[in-house]
Protein backbone atom coordinates (compact mmCIF):
# COMPACT_ATOMS: atom_id res chain seq x y z
CA UNK A 1 0.00 0.00 0.00
CA UNK A 2 1.41 3.41 -0.97
CA UNK A 3 2.30 5.64 1.95
CA UNK A 4 0.70 9.07 1.72
CA UNK A 5 2.44 10.94 4.50
CA UNK A 6 -0.83 11.78 6.28
CA UNK A 7 -0.07 13.49 9.58
CA UNK A 8 -0.64 11.77 12.91
CA UNK A 9 -1.03 15.12 14.67
CA UNK A 10 -1.44 18.54 13.04
CA UNK A 11 0.78 21.36 14.21
CA UNK A 12 -0.84 24.68 15.16
CA UNK A 13 -1.73 26.71 12.08
CA UNK A 14 1.34 28.31 10.53
CA UNK A 15 3.71 26.48 12.85
CA UNK A 16 5.81 23.66 11.43
CA UNK A 17 7.51 20.96 13.46
CA UNK A 18 10.63 21.50 11.37
CA UNK A 19 11.79 23.97 8.76
CA UNK A 20 14.60 22.71 6.53
CA UNK A 21 16.90 25.19 4.80
CA UNK A 22 18.11 23.66 1.54
CA UNK A 23 16.87 20.75 -0.56
CA UNK A 24 20.19 18.94 -0.77
CA UNK A 25 20.69 15.23 0.00
CA UNK A 26 20.87 15.89 3.75
CA UNK A 27 17.81 18.11 3.95
CA UNK A 28 15.70 15.81 1.78
CA UNK A 29 16.71 12.70 3.73
CA UNK A 30 15.81 14.45 6.98
CA UNK A 31 12.44 15.47 5.53
CA UNK A 32 11.65 11.90 4.51
CA UNK A 33 12.35 10.59 8.01
CA UNK A 34 10.45 13.36 9.79
CA UNK A 35 7.40 13.09 7.55
CA UNK A 36 7.30 9.34 8.10
CA UNK A 37 7.20 10.11 11.82
CA UNK A 38 4.11 12.21 11.15
CA UNK A 39 5.84 15.57 11.60
CA UNK A 40 4.98 18.70 9.64
CA UNK A 41 7.94 19.73 7.49
CA UNK A 42 8.56 22.74 5.27
CA UNK A 43 11.59 22.86 2.97
CA UNK A 44 12.82 26.22 1.67
CA UNK A 45 15.18 25.90 -1.29
CA UNK A 46 16.82 28.70 -3.22
CA UNK A 47 17.73 26.50 -6.20
CA UNK A 48 21.08 25.52 -7.63
CA UNK A 49 23.58 23.91 -5.29
CA UNK A 50 26.73 21.85 -5.67
CA UNK A 51 24.94 18.51 -5.86
CA UNK A 52 22.69 19.70 -8.68
CA UNK A 53 25.75 20.74 -10.71
CA UNK A 54 27.30 17.26 -10.54
CA UNK A 55 27.13 15.55 -13.93
CA UNK A 56 27.95 12.08 -12.61
CA UNK A 57 27.68 10.84 -9.03
CA UNK A 58 29.24 7.40 -8.89
CA UNK A 59 29.67 6.83 -5.16
CA UNK A 60 26.04 6.92 -3.99
CA UNK A 61 24.88 3.47 -2.87
CA UNK A 62 22.61 1.65 -5.39
CA UNK A 63 23.37 4.10 -8.24
CA UNK A 64 26.11 3.07 -10.65
CA UNK A 65 25.93 6.64 -11.84
CA UNK A 66 23.34 9.38 -11.47
CA UNK A 67 23.39 13.10 -12.14
CA UNK A 68 23.05 15.44 -9.23
CA UNK A 69 19.99 16.98 -10.87
CA UNK A 70 18.23 13.62 -11.07
CA UNK A 71 19.21 12.68 -7.51
CA UNK A 72 17.74 15.91 -6.10
CA UNK A 73 14.56 15.83 -8.19
CA UNK A 74 13.88 12.23 -7.16
CA UNK A 75 14.58 13.15 -3.53
CA UNK A 76 12.17 16.08 -3.70
CA UNK A 77 9.42 13.88 -5.15
CA UNK A 78 9.99 11.26 -2.46
CA UNK A 79 9.89 13.82 0.37
CA UNK A 80 6.69 15.34 -1.03
CA UNK A 81 5.14 11.88 -1.33
CA UNK A 82 5.41 11.55 2.45
CA UNK A 83 3.89 14.99 3.02
CA UNK A 84 6.76 17.50 3.02
CA UNK A 85 5.85 20.99 1.90
CA UNK A 86 8.26 22.57 -0.56
CA UNK A 87 8.83 26.20 -1.51
CA UNK A 88 11.36 26.73 -4.29
CA UNK A 89 13.31 29.88 -5.16
CA UNK A 90 13.27 30.90 -1.52
CA UNK A 91 16.45 32.51 -0.25
CA UNK A 92 16.67 32.38 3.54
CA UNK A 93 18.08 35.60 5.00
CA UNK A 94 17.71 35.05 8.75
CA UNK A 95 17.04 32.44 11.43
CA UNK A 96 16.21 33.65 14.92
CA UNK A 97 15.10 31.94 18.09
CA UNK A 98 12.19 33.54 19.90
CA UNK A 99 12.97 34.97 23.32
CA UNK A 100 9.41 35.37 24.57
CA UNK A 101 7.55 32.26 23.44
CA UNK A 102 6.42 29.74 26.01
CA UNK A 103 7.56 26.92 23.74
CA UNK A 104 10.45 26.35 21.31
CA UNK A 105 10.05 28.67 18.34
CA UNK A 106 12.27 29.65 15.45
CA UNK A 107 11.51 32.51 13.07
CA UNK A 108 12.97 32.15 9.58
CA UNK A 109 12.95 35.09 7.17
CA UNK A 110 13.35 35.06 3.39
CA UNK A 111 14.49 37.61 0.83
CA UNK A 112 10.96 38.17 -0.44
CA UNK A 113 9.72 39.21 3.00
CA UNK A 114 8.40 35.83 4.11
CA UNK A 115 8.47 34.85 7.77
CA UNK A 116 8.04 31.22 8.85
CA UNK A 117 7.49 29.74 12.30
CA UNK A 118 8.81 26.33 13.34
CA UNK A 119 9.68 24.38 16.46
CA UNK A 120 13.03 23.37 14.98
CA UNK A 121 15.33 24.07 12.03
CA UNK A 122 17.66 21.82 10.06
CA UNK A 123 20.29 23.74 8.11
CA UNK A 124 21.31 21.97 4.92
CA UNK A 125 22.33 25.00 2.87
CA UNK A 126 25.67 23.65 1.68
CA UNK A 127 28.56 25.63 0.25
CA UNK A 128 29.75 27.35 -2.89
CA UNK A 129 32.95 26.37 -4.67
CA UNK A 130 35.59 29.08 -5.00
CA UNK A 131 36.63 28.85 -8.63
CA UNK A 132 39.44 30.54 -10.55
CA UNK A 133 38.62 33.00 -13.32
CA UNK A 134 39.35 30.70 -16.24
CA UNK A 135 38.13 30.73 -19.83
CA UNK A 136 35.87 27.91 -21.06
CA UNK A 137 35.39 26.62 -17.52
CA UNK A 138 31.67 26.05 -18.14
CA UNK A 139 32.45 23.74 -21.07
CA UNK A 140 34.49 21.32 -18.97
CA UNK A 141 33.02 21.83 -15.49
CA UNK A 142 32.09 18.51 -13.84
CA UNK A 143 33.27 16.69 -16.98
CA UNK A 144 37.04 17.27 -16.93
CA UNK A 145 37.29 20.06 -14.33
CA UNK A 146 36.55 18.88 -10.80
CA UNK A 147 36.54 20.39 -7.31
CA UNK A 148 36.38 17.30 -5.07
CA UNK A 149 38.94 14.50 -5.05
CA UNK A 150 36.65 12.23 -3.00
CA UNK A 151 33.86 12.67 -5.54
CA UNK A 152 35.78 12.73 -8.80
CA UNK A 153 39.42 11.80 -8.22
CA UNK A 154 38.57 8.36 -9.57
CA UNK A 155 37.82 9.94 -12.93
CA UNK A 156 41.42 11.13 -13.34
CA UNK A 157 42.82 7.59 -13.49
CA UNK A 158 45.48 7.34 -16.17
CA UNK A 159 44.99 10.94 -17.31
CA UNK A 160 47.38 13.86 -17.52
CA UNK A 161 46.14 15.79 -14.52
CA UNK A 162 46.69 19.40 -13.46
CA UNK A 163 46.13 20.43 -9.85
CA UNK A 164 45.40 24.15 -9.46
CA UNK A 165 45.19 26.13 -6.25
CA UNK A 166 46.82 28.56 -3.86
CA UNK A 167 47.62 26.74 -0.64
CA UNK A 168 49.62 24.01 1.00
CA UNK A 169 46.54 21.83 0.55
CA UNK A 170 47.06 22.06 -3.21
CA UNK A 171 50.40 20.29 -2.84
CA UNK A 172 48.99 17.64 -0.53
CA UNK A 173 46.21 17.03 -3.04
CA UNK A 174 48.76 16.57 -5.82
CA UNK A 175 50.69 13.98 -3.81
CA UNK A 176 47.46 12.10 -3.07
CA UNK A 177 46.36 12.10 -6.72
CA UNK A 178 49.79 10.87 -7.78
CA UNK A 179 49.59 8.04 -5.26
CA UNK A 180 46.04 6.94 -6.05
CA UNK A 181 45.15 7.81 -9.62
CA UNK A 182 47.47 9.49 -12.12
CA UNK A 183 51.14 9.10 -12.98
CA UNK A 184 51.33 12.41 -14.85
CA UNK A 185 50.56 15.20 -12.37
CA UNK A 186 51.42 18.90 -12.65
CA UNK A 187 50.76 21.53 -9.99
CA UNK A 188 49.92 25.13 -10.88
CA UNK A 189 50.42 27.27 -7.77
CA UNK A 190 48.55 30.55 -8.00
CA UNK A 191 50.22 33.20 -5.82
CA UNK A 192 51.50 30.83 -3.16
CA UNK A 193 55.02 29.91 -2.07
CA UNK A 194 55.28 26.55 -0.27
CA UNK A 195 57.24 25.97 2.96
CA UNK A 196 60.83 24.68 2.70
CA UNK A 197 61.07 21.05 1.77
CA UNK A 198 57.92 20.81 -0.34
CA UNK A 199 59.71 21.47 -3.65
CA UNK A 200 62.11 18.59 -2.97
CA UNK A 201 59.28 16.26 -1.93
CA UNK A 202 57.32 17.08 -5.10
CA UNK A 203 60.39 16.58 -7.26
CA UNK A 204 61.01 13.18 -5.68
CA UNK A 205 57.40 12.25 -6.49
CA UNK A 206 57.88 13.34 -10.09
CA UNK A 207 55.47 16.26 -9.84
CA UNK A 208 56.35 19.55 -11.53
CA UNK A 209 55.40 22.78 -9.76
CA UNK A 210 54.58 25.77 -11.97
CA UNK A 211 54.25 29.15 -10.27
CA UNK A 212 51.52 30.71 -12.39
CA UNK A 213 47.73 31.02 -12.64
CA UNK A 214 45.28 29.21 -14.90
CA UNK A 215 43.82 31.35 -17.72
CA UNK A 216 41.79 29.09 -20.02
CA UNK A 217 41.01 25.50 -20.97
CA UNK A 218 40.93 24.11 -24.48
CA UNK A 219 40.31 20.97 -26.47
CA UNK A 220 38.08 19.76 -29.28
CA UNK A 221 35.70 17.10 -27.93
CA UNK A 222 37.63 16.61 -24.70
CA UNK A 223 39.97 18.71 -22.60
CA UNK A 224 43.53 18.60 -23.90
CA UNK A 225 45.39 21.59 -22.46
CA UNK A 226 45.40 24.53 -20.07
CA UNK A 227 46.81 27.92 -20.91
CA UNK A 228 48.40 29.86 -18.05
CA UNK A 229 48.43 33.63 -17.60
CA UNK A 230 52.08 33.72 -18.62
CA UNK A 231 51.09 32.27 -21.99
CA UNK A 232 52.55 28.86 -21.29
CA UNK A 233 50.34 25.94 -22.32
CA UNK A 234 50.46 22.62 -20.47
CA UNK A 235 48.88 19.38 -21.67
CA UNK A 236 46.16 18.04 -19.40
CA UNK A 237 43.10 15.82 -19.68
CA UNK A 238 41.70 16.54 -16.23
CA UNK A 239 41.91 19.39 -13.71
CA UNK A 240 41.35 19.26 -9.96
CA UNK A 241 40.74 22.64 -8.37
CA UNK A 242 41.90 23.26 -4.81
CA UNK A 243 40.66 26.78 -4.06
CA UNK A 244 38.21 25.59 -1.43
CA UNK A 245 34.63 26.70 -0.86
CA UNK A 246 32.52 29.25 0.99
CA UNK A 247 29.77 28.22 3.39
CA UNK A 248 26.22 29.35 2.62
CA UNK A 249 25.56 30.51 6.15
CA UNK A 250 25.01 34.29 6.10
CA UNK A 251 21.49 33.81 7.51
CA UNK A 252 23.00 32.49 10.75
CA UNK A 253 24.93 35.69 11.49
CA UNK A 254 22.56 36.97 14.18
CA UNK A 255 22.71 33.72 16.17
CA UNK A 256 26.51 33.84 15.94
CA UNK A 257 26.64 37.50 16.94
CA UNK A 258 24.49 36.75 19.98
CA UNK A 259 27.04 34.13 21.01
CA UNK A 260 24.51 31.31 20.81
CA UNK A 261 25.85 29.54 17.75
CA UNK A 262 29.41 28.22 17.98
CA UNK A 263 31.93 27.41 15.28
CA UNK A 264 35.00 25.25 15.74
CA UNK A 265 38.43 26.99 16.06
CA UNK A 266 39.10 26.66 12.31
CA UNK A 267 36.04 28.76 11.49
CA UNK A 268 35.26 26.33 8.69
CA UNK A 269 32.43 24.40 10.34
CA UNK A 270 29.93 24.62 13.18
CA UNK A 271 30.17 22.75 16.44
CA UNK A 272 27.54 20.02 16.64
CA UNK A 273 26.73 17.00 18.77
CA UNK A 274 27.07 13.50 17.38
CA UNK A 275 23.44 13.88 16.30
CA UNK A 276 24.29 17.15 14.49
CA UNK A 277 22.47 19.42 16.90
CA UNK A 278 24.24 22.77 17.13
CA UNK A 279 24.92 24.77 20.28
CA UNK A 280 21.41 26.22 19.82
CA UNK A 281 18.77 23.78 21.08
CA UNK A 282 16.54 22.62 18.26
CA UNK A 283 18.85 23.86 15.48
CA UNK A 284 20.59 21.08 13.55
CA UNK A 285 23.38 21.58 11.02
CA UNK A 286 24.39 18.99 8.41
CA UNK A 287 26.52 18.78 5.27
CA UNK A 288 29.45 21.14 4.56
CA UNK A 289 28.50 23.45 7.43
CA UNK A 290 29.14 20.52 9.76
CA UNK A 291 32.33 19.53 7.96
CA UNK A 292 31.21 16.86 5.48
CA UNK A 293 31.44 17.33 1.74
CA UNK A 294 29.81 14.23 0.25
CA UNK A 295 26.22 13.72 -0.91
CA UNK A 296 25.90 10.28 0.63
CA UNK A 297 27.42 11.41 3.94
CA UNK A 298 25.07 14.41 4.11
CA UNK A 299 22.12 12.07 3.54
CA UNK A 300 23.25 9.94 6.46
CA UNK A 301 23.62 13.04 8.63
CA UNK A 302 20.10 14.08 7.68
CA UNK A 303 18.73 10.74 8.85
CA UNK A 304 20.65 10.93 12.15
CA UNK A 305 19.51 14.51 12.78
CA UNK A 306 15.89 13.66 12.01
CA UNK A 307 15.83 10.68 14.37
CA UNK A 308 17.27 12.74 17.22
CA UNK A 309 14.98 15.68 16.48
CA UNK A 310 11.93 13.42 16.51
CA UNK A 311 12.81 12.25 20.04
CA UNK A 312 12.96 15.89 21.12
CA UNK A 313 9.60 16.63 19.50
CA UNK A 314 8.09 13.70 21.38
CA UNK A 315 9.27 15.30 24.62
CA UNK A 316 7.91 18.71 23.62
CA UNK A 317 4.49 17.40 22.70
CA UNK A 318 4.34 15.26 25.81
CA UNK A 319 4.90 18.36 27.92
CA UNK A 320 2.23 20.48 26.24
Amino acid sequence: MEETGEKKKPAPEGLHDCLIVGAGPGGLQAAIYLCRYGRSVLILDRGGGRTRHAKQIENFLSHRTISGQELIEKGMAQAQLFGALMERQKTVTSVEKSKDAGFPLFLTGTADGGLYRSRSVIVSSGAQDLLPRIGNLHKYFALSFFTCVDCDGYRTIGKKTAIVGSSEGTLRLALAVKQMYADNVTVVLDGYSPPPGYAEEMAQAGIEIIYDAPASLSGQEALSSMELKSGRRIPCEAVLSSYGYRLNDSFLEKLKAEGRLKMDPSGQKYETSRHFESSVRGLYIIGPLAGSDQAIVAAGEGAIAAMDLNKWLIEIYSGL
